[in-house]
């Protein structure tokens, strides 16, 4: 089968490689589709904490199931998105229902091959731990390689209690946070979205945000104390690695407010210097948010299924497997939101 294989970073080509064994109590899907994530770049270009090589990438995946091994819930020709956590079911976070800090856990398109090939094999944990969602019949399945990513906002929102009439801040309108402007906006929340492009500062509005800002314009404090009417944001969820979490962040929520650190810094810069006594004395709170769990995972792709939120303005491009390096230099570039392999024939 054709796949797109990383040898080590800045080392990937497409080409044939086995096909997948059937995994006692998992399956063998058909790639139908495979969203690329920035992560999978990240991988491709300099490599990842989790990542073991050599790898198939992707983790944004929907196929068919061609095999399937023992019973389950699965059958020969569902059509089906994959959560891509492979996770023990023991453990007490995974007990506790934190499937996303399994302290076993194994990744698909990290340490398990992934979606960017023909073929790709499901783990048995993550088939008989519900990570596995059976698309209705007419769904669009290259809408639902949005599911994984979109989880990840369901995620972050659920730690940060958004709820309507929240004032809700979202730092950057990348495609995470123009879906967390999405699914803010399905929750009755107001929205405000911070993001220095004109064009992705239109489309936040155009997904749920009721307004946009630049934050080179000006004095943000200023912006966001008149959008809330002097008394701050309920929810701030950086969605961008640009903006750190310091006392002029602080300053900008009411009192409870939550902060989402949702995207992760980068790796030489991730320390910062706050006054904790903010935290103290206006019981802010301050919430990590990282992947997903499977339950995140099957209330995304509820959500999509039912066409609560229009993701559809996300994907930019469609591209054959053969041209997976276009793709990843097209969102690299900025030229695009969400890029989907979908012929992964050639």
């Amino acid at each position: 089968m054709k796949a797109a294989t990383l040898w080590n970073p800045g080392n990937m080509s497409v080409g044939e490689v086995k096909e997948p064994q059937c995994p006692p109590g998992g399956a063998v899907l058909r790639v139908t589709a495979c969203a690329v994530c920035p992560t999978d770049i990240k991988m491709a270009r300099v490599g990842q904490r989790d990542l073991s090589y050599p790898r198939i990438l992707g983790h944004e995946v929907v196929g068919v199931v061609e095999q399937v091994s023992g019973t389950g819930p699965l059958s020969i020709g569902d059509t089906v998105q994959v959560w891509p956590g492979v996770a023990c079911g023991q453990c007490p976070s995974c007990i506790k229902g934190l499937d996303n800090m399994c302290a076993h856990q194994g990744i698909i398109g990290f340490n398990h091959d992934g979606g960017f090939a023909e073929l790709m094999a499901v783990p048995a944990p993550t088939v008989a731990g519900g990570g596995v969602n059976i698309l209705p019949s007419g769904a669009d399945p290259v809408l639902a390689t949005l599911t994984e990513p979109l989880a990840c906002c369901v995620h972050g929102q659920n730690a940060a209690s958004v709820s309507t009439s929240d004032r809700v801040v979202i730092f950057g309108a990348g495609p995470m946070g123009l879906m967390h402007a999405a699914l803010a906006r399905r929750k009755g929340a107001r929205v405000l979205a911070v993001e220095p492009d004109p064009e992705r500062r239109e489309l936040a509005v155009h997904m749920g945000a009721d307004a946009g800002i630049d934050p080179t314009s000006g004095a943000l404090s200023t912006s966001v104390n008149e959008w809330t009417n002097g008394q701050g944001a309920d929810v701030a969820i950086l969605a961008t690695p640009k903006v750190k979490v310091d006392d002029d962040l602080l300053r900008l929520m009411a009192p409870r407010g939550r902060v989402c650190v949702f995207s992760g810094l980068p790796k030489n810069d991730p320390r910062t210097d706050v006054d904790i006594n903010q935290l103290h004395y206006r019981e802010l709170l301050l919430v990590g948010a990282y992947g997903c769990t499977s339950a995140s995972d099957t209330e995304a792709f509820g959500i999509i299924a039912r066409g609560e939120v229009d993701l559809q303005s996300l994907i930019s491009q469609r591209l054959p497997l053969s041209s997976i390096e276009e793709a990843f230099r097209a969102i690299e570039g900025r030229r695009a939101l969400k890029c989907v392999i979908d012929d992964l024939e050639r």
